[in-house]
């Protein structure tokens, strides 16, 4: 859970978003941002190496026709993610070239967009991109070109967030109590197992019954807090 809430102005979010450090959560943002636009998202390949064949997230747009956009998410600008096996020329190309692995999108329109959260200064790097875009665009069979390759910079990801902060506030805090229920299954599992260890013991044994039922007590009594302190503040959220 975000301690300071990043929605308050479009420049808190702006700078929020520069100080990713996680994959996970950046990825989290566009695939919430993805279902804001509608699009049903088929792929997410976890991190490392990046993506899938290019791809780090792949979204069909149009399930009649099978069009789709392969998103390929980096952190930082674009002169650090340019080249290299798993750097964005390459990704690029590798998504507009290489049909999904399922059957049923071969050979459909696609698009690719390019999402970083850095703010490029450096022309020579932008100027590098373009030139592979615009190379990439001209080798890929015409009908296959749904639309041109995008690139979404820390001024394009903030303006397309930020006036969906409800959602995404909304969002974050069911993220939140799921990875809590997710924690206190776990728990209870580990007890359950535990329990049966210690029961199944000819002599049981008083001394680890009360160290187990301690134990689960106060992960469970912190789990109860947190739970509490998110479904607070997500009636703060929703009044406001």
């Amino acid at each position: 859970m975000w301690s300071l809430d990043p929605w308050i102005s479009r420049d808190k979010l702006k700078w929020f978003l520069l100080k990713f450090r996680e994959d996970q959560e950046f990825d989290a943002l566009m695939k919430d941002y993805i279902n804001i636009l509608g699009h049903k998202i088929v792929m997410s390949p976890s991190k490392g190496p990046y993506g899938e064949k290019g791809k780090d997230i792949v979204a069909i747009e149009n399930e009649n026709t099978g069009a789709y956009c392969s998103y390929v998410i980096k952190r930082g600008t674009l002169r650090e993610n340019l080249d290299g096996r798993y750097g964005i020329l390459k990704q690029m190309r590798d998504a507009m070239m290489i049909d999904l692995e399922i059957e049923k999108y071969h050979g459909k329109q696609r698009t690719v967009v390019v999402v970083h959260n850095g703010d490029e200064s450096y022309r020579g790097a932008i100027n590098k991109f373009e030139m592979e875009r615009s190379r990439v665009e001209s080798e890929i069979n015409g009908n296959l070109l749904l639309r041109p390759i995008e690139r979404w910079d820390i001024e394009d990801i903030t303006d397309r967030l930020f006036p969906h902060q409800q959602y995404f506030k909304n969002s974050e805090i069911n993220r939140t109590i799921l990875d809590r229920l997710y924690h206190y299954e776990d728990i209870v599992i580990n007890f359950h197992n535990r329990a049966k260890t210690i029961i199944s013991k000819p002599e049981k044994k008083t001394g680890e019954i009360e160290q187990l039922f301690m134990e689960h007590f106060d992960k469970i009594e912190n789990i109860r807090q947190n739970y509490s302190f998110v479904q607070i503040n997500r009636e703060k959220i929703n009044e406001g």
